[in-house]
């Protein structure tokens, strides 16, 4: 029989070898998996350690869960339960690097709820001014029970899960550059400058804004459509910060040009004035003779020192009957007409001494008989 044996158990020890033992944390795996949401974040931002529980035909009612963390990069917020992991059932410290938090179940049902799913999440944020680069969180899990209190051997190995921090988002609201699609702002664009002016002529409807944010931010216009020529619009950019704490505001304001609206210029001539057309809107020059003198004031408002030509015209009654008003020059087909201002026409002159020798004659022949009577 020894020598039956002895073979048998070489036997035994030589597979025993071939295939090593699986350690129980390799069967308690499947009880508990663990995750981070986000799997990177930036400084101030919250990321989550979720918890789940897998179904199996044995149901815990009791278990202890820990996790480890860089106290120099993670400040540990709050725990969130949620399935059947009831409020109150769930008791966590945590602080200086370690979080731990038990588990038992509510025993009025007289039993254990199944768990299945996410039944924790633990809450953390990172540091304001975290280095930017990895960190770990360590979690595991033990003391894994039953309903009445017995193990169920699912105590887990540590687990770790890795956290990529980014670095700090910016907090900056402001604008790099701004670029319209038509004319030119006024004043040039500074990012430290908030309000524009922009001329663009009546035949543009809309303009378009090209804002750049700086550090990552999102810049967004209010409109690009324009009011009707001969009114301005306002445009407003709205600038936020890349971590969404500011806020900053641009405005320009686009005058549009009046249909027909533009600058006329007097053209060369010598001796050449502007006077109003016959549209009213333009003005064209009356030209001089040649041999005209210079208009100049001598006597006061509306005497000018004429060329012989010009004393002839204005002497003639037609002249004087065309004339409106004092000093102007009005240009009439190819004549040149010069009114003087402040000179009453001979033909007018005439008209009043002829009147008042009327008034005169009238005046006697009453006077006369009122005197003979008495």
């Amino acid at each position: 029989m020894k020598k039956i044996r002895l073979p048998i158990l070489a036997c035994l020890c030589w597979l025993l070898a071939r295939f090593p033992t699986v350690p129980a944390s390799a069967d308690s795996a499947a009880y508990f998996s663990y995750s981070m949401n986000p799997v990177s974040a930036s400084g101030e931002e919250l990321v989550r350690l979720d918890v789940a529980a897998y179904k199996t035909e044995e149901t815990a009612a009791g278990f202890r869960l820990k996790i480890q963390y860089d106290e120099d990069k993670l400040d540990y917020v709050s725990t969130e339960t949620s399935g059947a992991v009831k409020s109150g059932t769930m008791q966590t410290n945590g602080g200086s690097g370690l979080v731990s938090s038990v588990y038992v179940c509510n025993t009025e049902n007289g039993y254990a709820p199944k768990l299945s799913g996410t039944v924790a999440s633990f809450v953390f944020q990172v540091e304001a001014g975290a280095k930017a680069g990895n960190t770990a969180l360590t979690v595991s899990a033990d003391q894994v029970c039953d309903y009445d209190g017995d193990s169920l051997d699912a105590d887990q190995a540590e687990t770790k899960l890795s956290l990529k921090i980014l670095p700090s988002l910016s907090s900056k609201a402001a604008l790099t550059s701004l670029t319209p699609s038509a004319g030119k702002l006024e004043p040039d664009f500074s990012p430290s400058v908030r309000s524009y002016s922009l001329a663009v002529g009546s035949e543009v409807s809309t303009v378009e804004l090209r804002p750049a944010a700086a550090d990552g931010g999102k810049a967004s216009v209010s409109r690009k459509t324009l009011n009707g020529a001969g009114k301005e619009t306002q445009i407003a950019i709205t600038v936020t910060s890349e971590d969404r704490s500011q806020t900053a505001q641009y405005l320009v304001t686009v005058q549009r040009a009046a249909k027909g609206d533009g600058a006329v210029s007097a053209t060369g001539g010598k001796g050449g004035v502007e006077s109003p057309g016959a549209g009213g809107d333009r003005k064209k020059p009356v030209s001089l003779p040649e041999d005209a003198g210079e208009v100049q004031n001598q006597d006061g408002p509306g005497s000018q020192v004429r060329p012989p030509e010009a004393e002839q015209a204005a002497d003639s009654p037609q002249a004087a009957a065309e004339a409106p008003g004092n000093g102007e020059q009005k240009s009439s087909g190819d004549r040149t007409l010069v009114l003087v201002g402040d000179r009453m026409p001979s033909f007018f002159t005439g008209m009043l001494a002829a009147a008042l020798c009327i008034t005169v004659g009238i005046a006697i022949s009453l006077w006369l008989p009122i005197r003979r009577q008495h």
